[in-house]
């Protein structure tokens, strides 16, 4: 078994008996994770040729539509709404943003509507037939792996993404190849010290089983983008997995099925506790940023 990529300490198993719950891919794995710094992975390691294998044609960042559609939908787009207004003020005018694991596109359309003046890139493995953004271009395939202008982004995005890259030392040094001095990257990523993990175990929805490669805390997050070359990171909480850990638990293959009304009432009803869980830093999921120097 290889060493941890963040700080050489060994791993050790922690879940041996975890599956695909949500979609079914007949994947074999352990969990394993660092004592040293609590960074969590495969073994075996999942590499950048396994990667088209875990993504079902189903898979649900890929459906809705270019401009999404249904509650579920509609829910993100409010989500993404509170993000922008995060985002946007650090890209100066007429700059120039990627979005990395960009989906159907319903973010980047967002953004387009706000700050028509921004340039805007988006990369993903799967090409979704993104139309009527204007001022933007698609690059499909693995970040690590697509061609792209260095140092001319003011911002690398990516929501719910490096939990899913063979080797996020790796990526980040990528975007950060990419950024201008003084820009940023922006994420969000599922915390494995969270409470809604401790409660749900192995049907814990922010392990994503096999999709989610890689699992931080918001003890390592930091460490790995200063190990990847980016300065003053920060961290905050965000939104728990309450709705798609009980679908876990309770029905099977739940990713194949809509995200409708339930969803939406217990990820919204649910938020007043996310509040206060985060104060106390046991947040389901954690956005951070890091600038390059």
């Amino acid at each position: 078994m290889r060493d941890c990529i963040n700080c050489d300490g060994p791993l050790r198993c922690l879940i041996n008996d975890i599956e695909d719950y949500e979609y079914g891919v007949p994947w074999r794995s352990d969990l394993v994770i660092c004592d040293g710094c609590g960074l969590v992975t495969h073994d075996p390691p999942i590499t950048y040729e396994d990667i088209g294998e875990l993504y079902p044609d189903t898979y649900h960042a890929y459906g809705g539509g270019s401009k999404g559609r249904g509650l579920y939908w509609k829910l993100r787009k409010a989500l993404a709404s509170f993000t922008l207004r995060k985002v946007l003020p650090r890209i100066p005018q007429g700059g120039a943003m990627l979005e990395v694991g960009c989906g159907n596109g319903s973010f980047l359309r967002l953004v387009a509507e706000a700050r028509p003046d921004i340039e805007l890139h988006g990369v993903d493995i799967v090409d979704t037939g993104i139309e009527g953004i204007p001022n933007f271009t698609f690059h499909q395939g693995q970040l690590e792996k697509v061609e792209l202008p260095g140092r001319q982004m003011d911002l690398v995005y990516f929501s719910n993404l490096i939990e899913h890259v063979p080797d996020p030392v790796v990526f980040l040094r990528k975007c950060g190849d990419l950024l201008r001095p003084g820009g940023c990257v922006y994420g969000n990523t599922p915390d494995h010290l969270s409470v809604d993990r401790y409660l749900f175990g192995k049907h814990w929805a922010g392990y994503h089983y096999p999709r989610h490669t890689f699992l931080f805390s918001h003890e390592n997050m930091g460490q790995i983008l200063q190990k990847a070359g980016l300065v003053d990171p920060t961290l905050k909480g965000s939104y728990a997995f309450w709705s798609l850990s009980l679908r876990n638990m309770l029905m099977e293959l739940p990713g194949t099925k809509k995200r409708g009304l339930g969803h939406a009432a217990i990820t919204l009803g649910m938020l007043p506790l996310d509040l206060l869980i985060n104060v106390f830093r046991g947040h389901g999921a954690m956005t951070f940023s890091a600038v390059k120097p």
